[in-house]
């Protein structure tokens, strides 16, 4: 894949790269930032040491990444001179910024959308709305935390970004079939047990835990772990906190890997079929890394 790197410093003009030796781009529906890495071959360290990158675009037919540039190394040592840039998408400033403490009173998703969102230049593709008649924003809370968890709690929905674009539905909408024919480097199932809660017990007003809240979706995985929830303050809803925590407790439990010697341009969301004489399931999209180094192409997908 033919890559071009445009590199914008905080003092000049943006500097076109490309042929990266190393090239990496991470996008999964836990976060609403991609992330990136890039190693280029310098012939000298001299420009990329007086110059501060602050933003990173990269295209191949296409715009593939758009964001800020978190770190930046030029090295030099016995192989060479290199430099190394790491980068998220626009949509990292929902998550570097932290959202004002505060408590609302019968607030809708539109206007959730408008306090914490909207300022950074967000669009609103949001399909559905829904109101709180009280909401609390903690200390220490991010913008996007914010806002998702205000959705999760008012429509049941978690919102996603693409690009700078805000809705409830992930862009991917095709399906995929992985084949005899497809280079499939390799495939692994992981089943992860250890962060799963069985149960959440909430503290009264008489400071006892005298509400159990049962994981309906951990019945029958014979996994014993409970957790005790104090609510915040008399905003709280601790019955909808104990079943997001949960729920969260619940994700990547049994999920698929998949590494395949190629980049593939598939979205997070779309169906995955994989039809092979030792094996076949089918599943969804969560996340997807599409690179290359020194041993080549690749793309890693993580399907549940």
């Amino acid at each position: 894949m033919e890559l071009s790197f445009l590199l914008k410093p905080l003092n000049g003009e943006e500097k076109r790269l490309s042929n990266p030796v190393e090239f990496s781009c991470i996008s999964s529906v836990d976060t609403p930032a991609d992330s990136m890495k890039a190693v280029f071959l310098l012939s000298s360290p001299q420009e990329w040491s007086e110059k501060e990158i602050k933003q990173i675009s990269i295209q191949s037919d296409k715009r593939l990444f758009h964001g800020i540039c978190d770190r930046q190394i030029v090295s030099l040592d016995q192989s060479g001179c290199r430099l190394t840039i790491w980068g998220r998408s626009d949509a990292a400033v929902l998550l570097d910024n932290e959202a004002i403490p505060q408590e609302y009173t019968r607030v809708s998703v539109q206007e959730m959308f408008t306090r914490h969102l909207a300022p950074y230049g967000f669009q609103n593709e949001l399909a559905f709305t829904g109101s709180l008649n009280n909401y609390r924003v903690a200390k220490g809370v991010s913008e996007w935390e914010a806002f998702s968890q205000f959705c999760q709690r008012a429509v049941k929905l978690r919102p996603y970004v693409d690009g700078m674009k805000v809705s409830f539905l992930l862009g991917g909408k095709g399906s995929h079939i992985i084949g005899n024919k497809f280079p499939v480097s390799s495939i692994a199932k992981t089943f992860r047990r250890s962060e799963v809660i069985s149960q959440v017990l909430i503290r009264d007003e008489l400071g006892r835990y005298s509400t159990k809240v049962i994981n309906e979706q951990a019945q029958g995985l014979e996994i014993q772990r409970s957790r005790c929830l104090i609510p915040s303050s008399q905003w709280a809803q601790p019955t909808v906190d104990a079943r997001l925590k949960m729920e969260e407790s619940m994700q990547g439990r049994a999920r698929w890997e998949i590494e395949i010697a190629e980049i593939l341009d598939w979205k997070l969301g779309e169906e995955v079929t994989v039809s092979l004489p030792e094996l076949s399931f089918r599943g969804n999209i969560l996340s997807k890394e599409i690179g290359f180094s020194q041993r080549g192409e690749y793309t890693r997908l993580i399907v549940e």
